[in-house]
């Protein structure tokens, strides 16, 4: 059997996807998974253990003849089952050129409802559900698969295996003691409203280190922009030993660095949501868009928000909403966990 998996982008969107490979090479030993990505994101799946062949479009570099001769050759696979995890007109045109068995989310299910019209299969279920259960439940759709959503995700694998060899350069290039736990911060996100207040983190963060010194606070950051952040966070935080900056990472040196961490900290973004795949303790901050939708609550991850319902299909760019969570609330969340565990 042979599957293709199209999650072109963005980074958070992709390692979401990636907890369906599991449940695939549970139910099918002998399924050969093939997924689409945009190049920009490739580095995040680059030899995953569940990932038999790995496709890569340079669709955000706007070059589509190279796209579409890549999916013409990839057609020859003869897939048996093509499933669009994206939702949009160009990856459901891509579901489209692989195979006629094709699968994807119905006009009512989807932003851009045209996409509907390139499936000869489709699944209704509300934009608003959780991500996790709308993944599944088109993977359930098309594999004709009855699963206990919930329980599978409670109980799942973490969905990504880090190299052990990058781990110790990781921890060597850091200075980072096998003393001290890591308590990994991520800065920034993607769009401007999703990113909490750098005064507000810079507090949380000088709170947490100084009542946990057990614990070595790592600021991560992913552009010039957020190692600012980062550094504001730093200086403020500068009595503080346990304080530190990251070095900018590349996406296998992210996974690796989050498989070593013990909490994981950030806005609603990759960084957090690969700490999910990867079964860590986290906390993630919401503003303006919805956390019941976007990250799926366990005893060990935890989402705060602005208390406002959003509406993910009208999200306001405008809305600085996260700017009005309490750091101190936080700090009550997370100290919670991590006073309990002791």
């Amino acid at each position: 059997m042979k599957i293709a998996i199209i999650r072109l982008s963005a980074l958070g969107d992709i390692i979401q996807s990636t907890v369906i490979l599991q449940l695939i090479k549970e139910k099918f030993k002998n399924a050969k998974i093939h997924y689409f990505i945009d190049e920009k994101f490739k580095n995040i799946l680059l030899n995953h253990h569940l990932i038999d062949k790995l496709y890569t479009l340079p669709l955000k570099e706007k070059k589509i003849l190279k796209s579409l001769k890549i999916a013409f050759e990839a057609r020859k696979n003869h897939y048996d089952f093509v499933i669009d995890m994206q939702g949009l007109v160009k990856s459901a045109i891509l579901s489209a050129l692989l195979s006629k068995k094709n699968y994807g989310f119905d006009k009512y299910s989807i932003k851009e409802s045209l996409a509907s019209i390139f499936y000869k299969n489709k699944l209704n279920i509300s934009y608003n559900t959780n991500i996790y259960e709308r993944n599944l439940s088109l993977l359930c759709f098309a594999l004709n698969l009855k699963i206990d959503i919930r329980e599978f995700l409670l109980n799942k694998k973490p969905c990504f295996i880090s190299d052990e060899k990058l781990e110790a350069k990781l921890k060597a290039d850091l200075s980072l003691s096998d003393d001290k736990k890591i308590f990994l911060i991520h800065c920034g996100s993607s769009v401007e409203n999703k990113i909490y207040p750098k005064k507000r983190m810079a507090k949380l963060c000088k709170k947490l280190a100084s009542s946990y010194l057990d614990y070595d606070f790592l600021l991560c950051f992913g552009c010039d922009k957020e190692r600012d952040f980062a550094c504001f966070v730093l200086e403020f935080c500068k009595d503080e030993d346990n304080v530190k900056l990251c070095k900018q990472l590349s996406l296998q040196e992210l996974i690796s660095i989050t498989k070593l961490s013990s909490f994981v900290l950030g806005n609603d973004s990759g960084p957090t949501h690969l700490a999910f795949a990867l079964n860590k303790p986290s906390l993630t901050v919401f503003g303006a868009t919805p956390s019941k939708r976007n990250a799926y609550e366990t005893k060990i991850n935890f989402t705060i928000n602005a208390n406002k319902e959003i509406d993910a299909t009208r999200l306001d760019k405008s809305d600085f909403c996260i700017e009005d969570i309490d750091e101190n609330e936080i700090f009550a969340k997370i100290k919670g966990f991590l006073d309990e565990k002791k």
